[in-house]
């Protein structure tokens, strides 16, 4: 039940973010096999990125995927949502490893067309073990956007840091006529004797 809460908040974190009112893009007649998903909810996620930029953001496209793995979606639909919300180059990379996953391709043939997205690299190595092992995917996907959160904002403390040590010489050039224009000429005057 908490998988499935997660999932629909998820699903209009991602409606409210992108505003989106209307009607979708979703396949409606079983494009994997069985009938579609339906819903709003999951009508609004899927056109997401068809009304604006998309998403890039790979931890958060990590926790849609495990999320739609956790709410009972097989593999390709959860890759198919992700791809609807998704900025373009990583929609196209992985509407292709649908397309060909769909088609029967191996688990490495079919992600060889997303080669080059670096995002969907990072997809792609998230959830191979448990698309090769069968372990539950859900899981390991939120622990892997856990991490890759923690090294984005480790990497951004070491940005902010070096900022202030690259910030030193303009701050310096920048006060320094300052400092000579109110500490050094008024003592200066001062000191030259009156004409």
């Amino acid at each position: 039940m908490t998988s499935v809460a997660i999932f629909v908040l998820l699903i209009l974190a991602v409606t409210i973010l992108f505003g989106i009112p209307g009607r979708s893009s979703w396949p409606r007649g079983g494009r994997f096999g069985g009938p579609s998903p339906r819903g709003p909810g999951l009508e609004a996620v899927a056109s997401a990125g068809r009304h604006g930029q998309g998403l890039a953001d790979v931890p958060l496209l990590l926790e849609l995927l495990a999320a739609a793995l956790d709410a009972g979606l097989p593999i390709p639909w959860a890759l198919r949502l992700v791809a609807g919300v998704a900025s373009e180059p990583i929609r196209e990379a992985l509407d292709k490893v649908v397309a060909g996953l769909q088609m029967g391709a191996s688990w490495e043939h079919a992600w060889e067309g997303a080669g080059g997205v670096r995002q969907a690299e990072q997809i792609q190595e998230a959830l191979s073990f448990a698309a090769l092992t069968g372990a539950p995917a859900a899981p390991l996907l939120f622990a892997e956007a856990r991490q890759r959160r923690r090294q984005q904002q480790r990497d951004a403390e070491k940005r902010a840091a070096a900022l202030g040590v690259k910030l030193v010489v303009p701050l310096g050039l920048c006060s320094l006529p300052a400092f000579v224009c109110l500490g050094i000429v008024p003592v200066v005057v001062a000191m030259v004797p009156s004409l």
